[in-house]
């Protein structure tokens, strides 16, 4: 059977890729497996804000070659996939995940203190910038795009004094930071940030079957809490919303948690809402349903300040 994946052209997105072409294979060597690479509009556009691109930027492309069927599958980091999507596809798989934690990293011969100094910081994430204004307010955001190694190679020229980076990206890449200091944001992640998620059609139940074999359940269950909060709450990936699911399997508990940024008189501010649900490993449907009830709760709680603000 002939496999066609479609990726990105990053060398993150590659990784990712050859590692589900990997897995694939080490499931059937009869599987013929070809990659094709598909350039997004997050790709050609290197300078706009990523809210400014809209919703999909690093997918639509790759979503309409698989309608088209010139792909049987794609390969993304699930976190760049919009929670509410094409109704004739579906995520299929997601293996293990990787870290979910931000990393901020700064030049080792840089004398600094990422708790107090007054500090240039490198993002292009909207998330992390509402949240970094928070919890740590003597960091200032700029504008950071670029792949992984342009990123790096702007802070080696100091352009910034740190730069935040995904750990999991880091990690697929097996890039070394020894030149580096870095440490773990005290930030939640993106909803389903490590997670590497394979999209295929909806109706190709043949594909479904196979890569039903590369999933963890565990990764899936607090995948759908997560995003299924965010789609609730609305906003996007975009959105400076974090969300943390964790799946316990000896007690079969699911928990999540929330945090949402948003500004009241000019001021951030964070709502937090966490809950737990009994459920087995391949219960979805109660997964969804805590995410959902998170989702609704920050949102209530948002819409109920801003309406005191207002009287």
């Amino acid at each position: 059977m002939k496999i066609i994946i479609g990726t990105r052209g990053s060398k993150l997105a590659l990784a990712q890729t050859y590692y589900i072409k990997n897995l694939l294979e080490n499931l059937n060597e009869n599987l013929s497996i070809d990659v094709k690479i598909i350039k997004t509009t997050g790709d050609k556009n290197q300078k706009s804000k990523l809210s400014e691109l809209g919703l999909g930027v690093f997918t639509k492309e790759l979503d309409t070659k698989m309608l088209n069927n010139e792909i049987d599958i794609a390969v993304h980091s699930l976190k760049d996939v919009p929670t509410v999507w094409n109704e004739n596809l579906t995520i299929s798989a997601t293996p293990k995940r990787e870290s979910y934690h931000d990393l901020i990293i700064w030049n080792k011969n840089n004398d600094i203190d990422i708790e107090k100094d007054n500090l240039i910081v490198g993002t292009s994430s909207i998330r992390r910038k509402a949240f970094l204004s928070i919890k740590y307010p003597n960091l200032k955001t700029k504008l950071l795009r670029g792949n992984i190694d342009t990123r790096l190679r702007k802070l080696r020229e100091n352009n910034y004094d740190a730069i935040i980076l995904a750990e999991a990206g880091l990690n697929r890449l097996k890039i070394d930071l020894s030149e580096f200091n870095y440490k773990r944001l005290k930030i939640l992640p993106a909803p389903a940030q490590g997670v590497i998620g394979v999209a295929s059609r909806k109706d190709d139940k043949e594909i479904i079957d196979i890569l039903k074999k590369i999933n963890d359940n565990k990764t899936y269950l607090e995948s759908i809490a997560e995003r299924y909060a965010l789609r609730e709450y609305g906003g996007g990936c975009q959105a400076p919303f974090g969300a943390l699911s964790k799946y316990d399997t000896k007690n079969n508990e699911l928990y999540l948690t929330c945090d949402v940024v948003y500004t009241l008189n000019g001021k951030n501010n964070i709502i937090s809402k966490e809950d737990k649900i009994q459920c087995d490993i391949e219960d979805i449907h109660l997964a969804k349903k805590i995410g959902i009830k998170l989702g609704k709760e920050i949102k209530e709680a948002e819409s109920e300040k801003s309406e005191k603000h207002i009287l």
